[in-house]
């Protein structure tokens, strides 16, 4: 026995020296760093790749952004009626074989997604290389024009895009995310509008743009239905539990001396219940937060309890306003439950949900009636008096 132990051993020892049989040089690979989808006139799909030239790639920080680096990556795109065909048409036109696995963001344009994305999800999680956790955005232009984007800060953009997602400035949402939300009774898909801004702010038209984070792209089942703008899809961060960061202004009224009060989240949470009484749905969203004020150019005496309480509920009114906002777009314009409604009635009442509600709830979630109690406890107002 001690010898067969030996000789095992030894076996495995040789085999842990051998090289790698399916060891992958990066000079065989293009590595994609970010992938776009398209719909052509012709009702063809287009894959756009953003591929990385090593030789050209820097430390980022390093010299880096639109100086030496402004080529390290170069566009390569090819149609098909289909995402693997389109792969295939356009593996014949690169010389090294496309490497998937070091993408992380899957970019899809408006024409494209308002067709339906269901075969571009069922690509990304059924072929082995892409990765299911990449960022998955969408945009009212094209996807290839975002791609061609110069990088500022990294040495490729789509790093760019990435490090903007992970700041949590707006929705994040992985391709796994989508695909739940895809396949979770009671609750339809979402994800961030992505497009290109202005870098500054002038009294003309500015030339050069960078990425930004613009808003939310609503679906119903995977397609497109429309569109939530920037200053609503706080709301939906809040509905999502997904604020993070995020500063509310108050506007002092004239009469009691004028400007304004900046006060920072450092802490919220939601909590969704639904209620069924009499075969009637209503949902109550309980809104609790804390927050730092962060700047005062106003007469008020923050050192007065009544200022801080009026503040407090001047805080809570704008929290209110903006989720009852995008509530109304969600039902009345889109009649898409994004916020999983639905979803949190299955858990609850999953008899109900099941018998009476999850056939029709298409119908049914633009007549809820939604309670919104939101709480806001301003913890520090600063040292300056």
């Amino acid at each position: 026995m001690k010898k067969m132990r030996m000789l095992l051993i030894a076996v495995f020892s040789i085999h842990l020296l051998t090289g790698c049989w399916d060891r992958v040089e990066v000079n065989d690979i293009a590595i994609v760093t970010a992938v776009g989808l398209d719909l052509m006139k012709d009702g063809k799909l287009r894959l756009s790749l953003q591929v990385a030239i090593p030789s050209k790639l820097g430390p980022a920080g390093g010299g880096g952004g639109q100086g030496n680096d402004k080529d390290s990556t170069f566009l390569i795109s090819e149609t098909g009626n289909t995402v693997s065909e389109a792969y295939r048409n356009l593996q014949m036109k690169i010389s090294r074989r496309i490497f998937f696995s070091q993408s992380r963001v899957l970019l899809i344009g408006e024409n494209l997604a308002r067709k339906g994305v269901k075969n571009i999800i069922d690509f990304h999680s059924r072929y082995h290389e892409p990765r299911i956790n990449s960022f998955i955005m969408f945009t009212k232009g094209e996807a290839s024009e975002i791609l061609k984007t110069l990088p500022r800060l990294e040495s490729v953009s789509a790093e760019e895009t990435k490090e903007l997602v992970k700041l949590s400035v707006g929705l994040s949402v992985y391709v796994s995310d989508f695909l739940t939300m895809l396949l979770t009774d009671g609750m339809e898909p979402l994800a961030p509008e992505f497009a290109l801004a202005p870098l500054e702010v002038k009294e003309k038209n500015a030339q050069e743009k960078g990425q930004e984070i613009n808003g939310t792209a609503v679906f119903k089942s995977d397609k497109l239905v429309g569109w939530i703008d920037k200053a609503n899809t706080r709301g939906v961060l809040w509905l999502r539990n997904e604020i993070e960061h995020g500063v509310v202004t108050v506007e002092v009224p004239e009469e009691d001396g004028g400007g304004n009060v900046s006060i920072d989240i450092t802490k919220a949470e939601v909590k969704i219940t639904p209620n069924i009484e009499n075969n009637m749905v209503t949902i109550n969203v309980q809104v609790t937060s804390d927050m730092n004020v962060m700047e005062n150019d106003s007469k008020l005496n923050l050192d007065d309890t009544k200022v801080i309480e009026d503040l407090q509920k001047n805080v809570e009114a704008d929290i209110k306003e903006r989720i009852q906002a995008v509530i109304d777009l969600a039902q009345k314009d889109f009649q898409a439950d994004i916020f999983g409604f639905g979803h949190a009635i299955y858990k609850k009442y999953p008899k109900e949900w099941n018998t009476i509600y999850k056939q029709k709830w298409d119908q049914e979630f633009s007549h809820v009636e939604v309670t919104i109690q939101p709480e806001v406890f301003i913890r520090r107002i600063g040292l300056i008096k």
